[in-house]
């Protein structure tokens, strides 16, 4: 007899990363170790780690509160899938599992794939646009690139002054420009970062 997929509705935490391997969570622990063919759809989003403050891949359950098991249909193995910790039931009319259509989860299979994919593209171009921010230049080649008196764009990511035009005073070799911002107060002098700005045309 051929294996199919079922959906399991799961407990509360299920979903949370597993005390002691963070990088799969209680419901796949509880799965893995049973010995059950599972498939958790997750996605990564990128968090600021609350001790070392370092960037980090966190994964979150990609449908809240569901995952799904290849299985024959056999009451022996769903005693032991209603057995795992953190499994609330299977997905069944009137106590009998549920086959799923293959082509369903094959269809959410490549939403995660494709969600994954548009996240490490996101990922890699904030990492480029960070290396380039702080590769260093030279106070030589900075007032070359930026010019005093010339008009820079401040960055959207600037926390103060995004978004707004500034006048170069000068270059520095810190990799930053010494500016005039115009704003509701009068003229601000700053030193801005030569990543956040860019000549304006």
């Amino acid at each position: 007899m051929a294996s199919k997929w079922y959906a399991l509705r799961l407990k509360p935490g299920a979903g949370r990363p597993y005390r002691h391997d963070e990088r799969i969570s209680n419901i796949e622990w509880s799965l893995k170790r049973e010995g059950i063919d599972y498939y958790m759809p997750m996605e990564l989003a990128m968090k600021i780690h609350h001790r070392t403050k370092k960037t980090i891949d966190k994964r979150f359950p990609l449908i809240p509160g569901y995952a799904f098991i290849r299985a024959i249909h056999d009451e022996q193995n769903w005693a032991k899938v209603r057995e795992c910790d953190f499994v609330a039931s299977i997905i069944g009319i009137g106590g009998n599992p549920l086959p799923l259509p293959t082509a369903q989860v094959e269809l959410i299979q490549m939403a995660e794939n494709s969600l994954r994919e548009v996240y490490e593209y996101q990922k890699a171009a904030r990492a480029y646009e960070e290396a380039r921010r702080l590769q260093k230049v030279t106070q030589r080649v900075a007032a070359q690139q930026f010019p005093a008196g010339g008009v820079v764009t401040i960055s959207d990511q600037h926390r103060l002054f995004a978004g707004r035009r500034a006048t170069i005073v000068a270059a520095t070799g810190r990799n930053t420009i010494k500016a005039v911002i115009e704003t509701l107060n009068g003229m601000a002098n700053a030193e801005i970062p030569i990543g956040l700005v860019e000549m304006a045309s």
